[in-house]
């Protein structure tokens, strides 16, 4: 089981995420590669690696903070003081995830990170994940394309939606 989980989290992160403007990759696009393999580990009911990933979320939107700039956001100008304010929260919940401990504490910690993310996409110009929602567990998650993978209960791995693209 360790090896399968190890291997879709590697194929999630080898694929290229999109390309801004500028002709590199987001924060956004980052911060969505390591909430992918955090998505993939909690479908296939793991918390493997899921602390080096939320670490690396929370230090993306450290730096990101740090210095910002709307491109780096992958957002517009008109959106980018509303993507700088969502910052501290994915840092803090990034945080909070990267020390939860067992599953059920991951998957709220998840819920919570996924939050400001949900936020934060809307505003995404461009290639990005679509929102999906399981009306079960009451809970929306990110997630690269249509095909649904509920992070939230492996026993309904195919329970949602997308409810934005």
């Amino acid at each position: 089981m360790k090896t399968i989980v190890q291997l879709v989290i590697m194929a999630a992160l080898s694929t290229a995420p999109a390309m801004t403007a500028g002709g590199g990759t987001s924060a956004f696009d980052d911060i969505s590669g390591h909430y992918e393999a955090i998505r993939q580990a909690l479908m296939n009911d793991s918390t493997e690696d899921v602390a080096t990933h939320a670490r690396a979320i929370r230090d993306a939107a450290a730096a990101l903070r740090g210095e910002f700039s709307a491109a780096d956001a992958g957002v517009s100008a008109d959106a980018s003081q509303k993507a700088r304010d969502l910052l501290p929260e994915v840092e803090q919940r990034a945080g909070d995830l990267a020390t939860a401990n067992g599953l059920s504490d991951v998957r709220t910690a998840f819920a919570e990170l996924t939050k400001p993310l949900v936020q934060w996409h809307g505003m995404v110009e461009g290639q990005r994940p679509v929102v999906a929602y399981c009306p079960m567990v009451k809970r929306p998650w990110l997630q690269p394309n249509e095909a649904i993978g509920n992070p939230y209960a492996p026993s309904m791995l195919r329970c949602g939606e997308v409810v934005a693209r």
